[in-house]
């Protein structure tokens, strides 16, 4: 979570390369944690990492609020 969060503070969410990457970081993360979507683990965390990036840009091509982040964050994990 820490990676994540150092990542989410030095990029810029206007490239979809480090939008991707992003993705793949959470993606591994929840594989890594046995993290299943929509269980309480899973929002609670992805709360975390929302929270970093709205600190920095929230909305981007790929997501608006949480709503559209979390569909954008769980797309290879459903």
């Amino acid at each position: 979570m820490d990676y994540m969060a150092a990542f989410v503070a030095e990029a810029f969410f206007d490239s979809e390369i480090e939008c991707d990457q992003l993705r793949a970081l959470w993606t591994a993360y929840c594989l890594h944690y046995n993290l299943d979507v929509d269980t309480l683990e899973y929002d609670r965390d992805l709360e975390q990492v929302w929270k970093e990036v709205a600190s920095t840009e929230n909305d981007t091509a790929y997501w608006s609020d949480f709503g559209s982040f979390g569909d954008f964050m769980g797309e290879y994990l459903v």
